[in-house]
């Protein structure tokens, strides 16, 4: 049996970490439309469709 062998070695930051400054991240604001019914949100996990991905274990799910 043959073993593929990963580099788990951690790369060397190319500035210091401690001197970077943070990132900044740009988030939308959520828009209050296509809202599912409360109590099918809440076993959805969201009342928003536009947010509800459900995770299938698989790359591509088809609905």
């Amino acid at each position: 049996m043959e073993y593929i062998h990963y580099d788990t070695t951690v790369p060397t930051p190319v500035c210091d970490v401690n001197a970077c400054t943070l990132a900044m991240a740009y988030v939308p604001m959520q828009q209050w439309r296509q809202l599912y019914d409360p109590n099918v949100g809440f076993c959805r996990g969201t009342i928003f469709m536009e947010l509800d991905k459900p995770f299938c274990g698989k790359e591509v799910c088809k609905e």
